[in-house]
């Protein structure tokens, strides 16, 4: 019995091993340390004023300061850029999606070769910044500059190839050749075979949604260039106005960032586990 509770050197791991799993985990913990710091911090200077901001940064607020969160709403008029920016978000997400799926599939199980997969993922390399003055200029000529379908056709341009390339690898290990295969023996067509595995991939779905959405509610650049109109403005750049051109109020800064990051933190926690079994799944096969 005595013997039976001694540990078994046999399944102890080595000295450097064990050291090496230790250190591991702690480079994790300050890694989440120094990323989860700036966000509780910006929740704490939300209920502060200036002085208590630059005097004693990382202080707990005392008095709280309340008053913030109803200056941002009114002065972000989220009732109207909140509204803009989510109707964007959206509609850009379901286009990505009906878009990119059968783009995906295509490439995933039809297509012989890797030139189209290849062609669509280019679009990945190319920053936003390179496009900035051509998509301008496209879109004036096209009279959709300061236009609802304009910024929404210019987001769905840049996030379908990475909704292309999380699909594709999703859809090559979560769908077998053989359903296919089954579905054309049956008598059904290419799109018919599509639409039959399409309930397999809920978790590709959500992956490339949830990275679509947040591109989207978070992307400044194009919505400060294309959309100057005040009442087509995202909540983003509705956020970054509430600056001042001296002197800054940087609680309320915070609390429009506060106002700016719910929805971000909503949407990511309703599709979180969808989201790793679509990561995960595609990067077996990428």
């Amino acid at each position: 019995m005595v013997e039976a509770l001694k540990p078994n050197k046999r399944t102890q791991k080595p000295l450097w091993q064990r050291a090496g799993v230790c250190l591991r985990y702690v480079a994790l913990i300050l890694w989440c340390a120094t990323t989860i710091f700036p966000f509780l911090w910006t929740i704490n200077s939300s209920f502060k004023d200036n002085a208590q901001i630059f005097g004693q940064p990382l202080s707990l607020p005392s008095p709280v300061i309340w008053g913030n969160f109803q200056a941002a709403w009114n002065g972000t008029a989220i009732q109207v850029t909140g509204i803009n920016s989510l109707i964007y978000a959206v509609t850009t997400m379901l286009l990505v999606l009906l878009i990119a799926t059968p783009a995906a599939f295509y490439c995933a199980k039809m297509s012989k070769g890797k030139l189209l997969h290849t062609y669509f993922l280019i679009g990945i390399m190319i920053p936003v910044h390179a496009i900035l003055i051509p998509c301008f200029i496209t879109l004036r000529d096209l009279g959709l500059h300061n236009t609802r379908l304009g910024i929404i056709l210019l987001y769905v341009s840049t996030g379908l190839s990475f909704s292309i390339f999380v699909l594709t690898g999703f859809i090559k290990t979560a769908i077998p050749n053989e359903m296919i295969e089954a579905s054309v023996i049956d008598g059904c067509g290419p799109m018919r075979a599509f639409l039959n595995v399409m309930p397999l991939c809920q978790a590709g779905f959500a992956t490339a949604m949830t990275f679509v959405f947040l591109g989207v509610w978070n992307e400044m650049l194009f919505a400060m260039i294309m959309l100057p109109s005040p009442t087509l403005r995202t909540l983003n750049v509705a956020c970054y106005n509430l600056r001042g051109q001296f002197v800054s109020d940087q609680g309320l800064l915070s609390a429009g960032l506060v106002l700016l990051v719910v929805p971000v933190i909503i949407m990511y926690t309703l599709f979180q586990e969808q989201v790793v079994k679509g990561l995960t799944a595609g990067a077996v096969k990428g």
